[in-house]
C-alpha cells in the first residue's frame, strides 16, 4: 500500500472518531427550553380551580335565569387576583417561564371578563361557558407544568388546548 492510501485511510479513522466523540458529547448535554416544574404552581393553579368552580356552583345555584347578584361576592374577585398576582410573580422569577407568564397573563383577563359580567348581570345560561373557557386554561396551565415535571418537551400549541372536552348535551351530535 501506498502512502497516500495510508494517509487517506488514517484521515478517515480520525473524521470518524470525531463524528463519534462529538455525537457521544451531544448525547450527554441536557439543553431544557423551559423553566423547571414547579410544584406550588401546580398546586396554587389547582387550589384556583376548586375555588372558581365553587364560585360557579354557589353564582349558579338560584331559581330563575339570572344568577345570584354580584353584591356579595367581591371577595372571590380580589382573593382570585391576588392568587394568580402571586403566581405570576412565581413564574416570572423562575428562569424560561415566558409560556407560563403568558397563560396567567389570559387567566386574569378571563377573570377581569367575568367579573365585568356578573357585575353588569350574569345569567345562568352563560356559566357553562365561562366554566369551560376558565377549565380550558387551567388545563392548560396544569397540563404544561406537569409536562416540564416528565421532561417532555415544550410544545406551546398543545398546552393551550383543553385535554378533554366538556360533556355535550346533543348526545354527540351538532
Amino acid at each position: 500500500m501506498s502512502s497516500h492510501s495510508w494517509a487517506i485511510r488514517i484521515g478517515a479513522v480520525r473524521l470518524w472518531l470525531a463524528a463519534m466523540v462529538l455525537g457521544l458529547l451531544a448525547g450527554c448535554t441536557n439543553i431544557r427550553l423551559v423553566g423547571d416544574y414547579d410544584k406550588a404552581m401546580d398546586d396554587g393553579v389547582t387550589a384556583l380551580q376548586k375555588k372558581t368552580e365553587s364560585h360557579l356552583v354557589r353564582v349558579s345555584a338560584v331559581p330563575g335565569p339570572k344568577a345570584a347578584p354580584y353584591k356579595g361576592t367581591e371577595s372571590f374577585y380580589q382573593d382570585a387576583r391576588v392568587e394568580i398576582s402571586s403566581l405570576r410573580v412565581r413564574a416570572d422569577s423562575t428562569a424560561r417561564n415566558s409560556l407560563t407568564v403568558r397563560m396567567l397573563d389570559k387567566l386574569q383577563n378571563n377573570y377581569d371578563r367575568l367579573e365585568r359580567m356578573h357585575k353588569e348581570g350574569l345569567t345562568v345560561a352563560e356559566i357553562p361557558v365561562l366554566r369551560g373557557a376558565l377549565n380550558s386554561q387551567f388545563t392548560a396551565i396544569l397540563t404544561f407544568e406537569l409536562a416540564k415535571r416528565r421532561g417532555d418537551s415544550p410544545d406551546e400549541a398543545k398546552s393551550l388546548l383543553p385535554a378533554t372536552q366538556p360533556a355535550r348535551d346533543d348526545g354527540g351530535r351538532r
